[in-house]
């Protein structure tokens, strides 16, 4: 048996352009045969739904508003619901960020500042990572898509299942050339009807987002598309 695991996806309110609720998120889950996911809500430079005006201990409580609720909803069915986010690093490009916490993320108010290296510096020194996403979309807020620096990321979204296939065959590519950066797989999704669709397939139940860095670290899942 093994367990599927969303590992891009957005709710609304907290993601300003999501249309699900954290509650409605786990309910399609289970019904997908789901175990779980990582919300990867917009952050602070991405499509957020969270007032950037708030202090910033006050804008990561609030950011958090969307996960606490999922996890409450998600103990209906026995599901793993984990943190994380989306963040944009500058020219519409995007990263993912798992092994995050919420405590990490009050911790560091640098964060603030807009750019990659930021990012990196911050996720490495607290043992999460960076991972590109959807890194050849073509779409007019990209003004030029490719990858970002291999410095400063862990890995690649090789699968998104809002992009065209050929943008997808690209970041494959990446990684088939590139076989130390980790290759995850996500839906994006902003609607119940994509939220299960991609992902990542384990053989063993992940329960902390510590145990999520060390199963993509170790390679020990099955890309989904």
């Amino acid at each position: 048996m093994g367990y599927k695991y969303q590992m891009h996806v957005h709710t609304y309110p907290v993601s300003d352009c999501g249309v699900m609720t954290p509650s409605e998120l786990a309910e399609e889950l289970y019904s997908g045969g789901y175990s779980g996911c990582v919300l990867t809500n917009h952050f602070y430079w991405g499509n957020t739904g969270v007032d950037r005006n708030l202090p910033w201990a006050d804008f990561v409580e609030r950011f958090t508003e969307d996960y606490r609720l999922a996890v409450e909803a998600a103990k209906r069915f026995d599901l793993d619901i984990l943190f994380g986010l989306e963040e944009h690093v500058g020219e519409g490009k995007e990263i993912l960020c798992y092994g995050v916490t919420p405590e990490i993320l009050t911790a560091h108010p640098e964060l603030r500042e807009i750019g990659l290296q930021n990012w990196h510096s911050v996720m490495s020194s607290r043992d999460a990572l960076c991972i590109q996403a959807h890194p050849f979309r073509l779409r007019a807020y990209i003004p030029s898509p490719g990858m970002l620096d291999f410095s400063f990321i862990d890995g690649v979204e090789v699968f998104n299942a809002a992009n065209r296939e050929e943008e997808n065959e690209k970041a494959e590519a990446v990684v088939a050339a590139n076989p130390q950066l980790i290759a995850v797989s996500g839906a994006d999704a902003h609607t119940v009807s994509a939220a299960c669709i991609g992902g990542i397939e384990t053989k063993r139940r992940i329960r902390t987002v510590e145990e999520l860095v060390r199963v993509l670290r170790l390679g020990d899942y099955k890309v989904l598309k």
